[in-house]
């Protein structure tokens, strides 16, 4: 004979965590099914951005929640520039103005590495280098750039000298934060001077008149 048990023996002990203090067997966990049958898929079933999108989190700090997911979907908490930026200003339309100067600031460098015949700064990902299925264009694929070796490292070098000019409007310390933050991807050391020249960065790209923004 199979002894049964009421819903409120077995929710005690559900609750004591299995039979040792009610004398009753432990519950089988149950696996949760979808109406056809099949297990229910966990959210890392559904969206596989998510465990990058947990990793970060732990190291923005953000809770591993559904709103803490959805904050670590912003771009500047992909690297360590914006999640400096990011901690230290809350306005979101700022925290978008500084990422546009962290971004533009990487292409100008990339760009200029890339006219001298500099090797790449960073380790290439290996998904980068799969075949393509084939090739196509689009409306938002970039045009030809039909521009000579000469033009290109021409143009190159003004928009990095612009730049250049920019981080003028800063003190020493925080254009060499900058750049070794943001173009090589380095440990955060001065917040304060990042955001300086940061700032001195969206000035020159939004055309806004340049002050100094450096400290004595």
């Amino acid at each position: 004979m199979v002894k049964t048990y009421s819903k409120g023996a077995r929710r005690r002990a559900k609750k004591a965590n299995g039979a040792g203090e009610l004398d009753l067997p432990g519950l089988a966990p149950v696996t949760r099914r979808q109406p056809n049958g099949q297990r229910r898929r966990t959210v890392e079933d559904r969206d596989a951005s998510v465990q990058a999108l947990k990793v970060r989190c732990r190291l923005a700090g953000l809770p591993e929640t559904a709103a803490g997911l959805r904050e670590a979907r912003a771009p500047w908490l992909g690297c360590r520039a914006g999640r400096a930026m990011a901690a230290a200003v809350t306005d979101h339309e700022e925290r978008a103005q500084l990422w546009d100067a962290i971004q533009h600031l990487r292409r100008v460098q990339v760009a200029h590495d890339r006219a001298i015949g500099a090797p790449t700064r960073h380790a290439r990902c290996l998904r980068l280098l799969a075949p393509v299925e084939a090739m196509s264009a689009d409306a938002e694929t970039p045009p030809v750039d039909e521009r000579s070796d000469e033009e290109r490292q021409r143009d190159a070098t003004r928009a990095l000298m612009r730049v250049e000019g920019w981080l003028g409007y800063t003190d020493k310390g925080a254009r060499s934060e900058v750049l070794r933050v943001v173009v090589d991807d380095g440990e955060v050391r001065d917040v304060a001077g990042l955001l300086s020249a940061l700032l001195c960065l969206s000035d020159g790209l939004k055309g806004r008149r340049m002050v100094w923004r450096g400290r004595a």
